[in-house]
């Protein structure tokens, strides 16, 4: 989409029916690209000029719109809005967001269960309105973003990736989106200690859970349900015995399997193979976080391993 056409900016939410008004002049250029997983959708679009969005968004999802950059303010609903604000809707919200110049933005589709199963109580914007959060894209955030866009946002005549790889993408996004919601005393039990047989009880329900998984991809709100518990008391479990958040811990298990993977030495098998596989798709952070963790780069465990004769493997 590189010219102003409302025909097909009617979709830029997916299973929304939205209109824009081109709110200055000039030459419009703009890209929106659209990934769905199996519970969740997601857009991300950039427009060059400025621009009126309004409309109805999805009546079966709820929707989580963020500003990530532009010069200058939104207006969202009348009111002053910041790059990295979110913007809660409810199904079926309506929506009304003037775009500032040069403005990048992403939206994000879940159902409701999803929220509920992360125990995220987002207040009014669940009971029929929308609901902006100032501020909530962090250094964090904005790091798995630049992580996740290659599958999100990936350039215009690169290859896309499988449905499982953009599964995988979504589950990151909304784990750390998700975390920094909980962090912030969104959810209903904030304040809450929990006493050391209960987080026992968290800790290896969670383990028991993880070790049915085989496979990379493990949604933060089935491993809340698992758990029997909400992401806020999840992630203090976590950071009370592990030292470390949900997210990380399951980051650190993908980091650890793609670690056999290499040490098995398969020949057929790149490096880029198994990260993106285990849900690494931007492979200089993969890279980096690799090597602080394990002491070498992942080349070097690759070529160590098969430089071992097969006599060696034998034994």
């Amino acid at each position: 989409m590189l010219d102003f056409d409302p025909e097909a900016m009617v979709m830029a939410v997916q299973d929304g029916v939205l209109e824009h008004v081109q709110l200055e002049r000039g030459v419009f250029r703009g890209r929106i690209v659209h990934t769905a997983a199996p519970a969740s959708r997601i857009d991300w679009g950039s427009y060059a000029l400025s621009v009126l969005a309004r409309g109805d968004l999805s009546p079966e999802m709820v929707t989580i719109t963020l500003g990530l950059g532009g010069c200058g303010d939104w207006r969202a609903h009348g009111q002053a809005a910041a790059n990295g604000d979110m913007i809660v809707f409810p199904e079926g919200g309506e929506l009304l967001i003037a775009l500032p110049p040069k403005a990048q933005w992403l939206s994000v589709q879940v159902p409701r269960a999803r929220l509920e199963a992360a125990g995220l109580a987002l207040g009014r914007c669940l009971d029929g309105s929308a609901r902006r959060m100032a501020g909530v894209i962090n250094h964090g955030l904005r790091q798995t973003l630049v992580d996740l866009a290659p599958v999100l946002a990936p350039p215009a005549h690169s290859p896309r990736f499988d449905d499982a790889a953009v599964a995988i993408a979504h589950d990151e996004l909304l784990a750390s989106l998700f975390g920094e919601l909980a962090r912030r005393g969104s959810a209903s039990d904030t304040g809450a200690a929990l006493s050391p047989g209960e987080r026992w009880r968290v800790i290896r329900r969670a383990e028991a859970f993880l070790e049915n998984r085989a496979d990379p991809s493990v949604r933060i709100d089935d491993l809340c349900v698992a758990a029997c518990t909400s992401l806020s008391r999840l992630e203090r479990a976590f950071h009370e015995t592990f030292g470390t958040s949900p997210r990380r811990y399951l980051m650190l298990r993908r980091l650890a399997a793609v670690r056999r993977e290499l040490l098995r030495g398969e020949p057929q098998q790149s490096i880029t193979d198994i990260a993106t596989r285990w849900g690494f798709f931007h492979l200089g952070r993969f890279s980096q976080e690799y090597r602080e963790h394990f002491a070498e780069r992942p080349s070097q465990t690759l070529q160590t391993q098969r430089a071992v004769p097969a006599s060696t493997h034998l034994a």
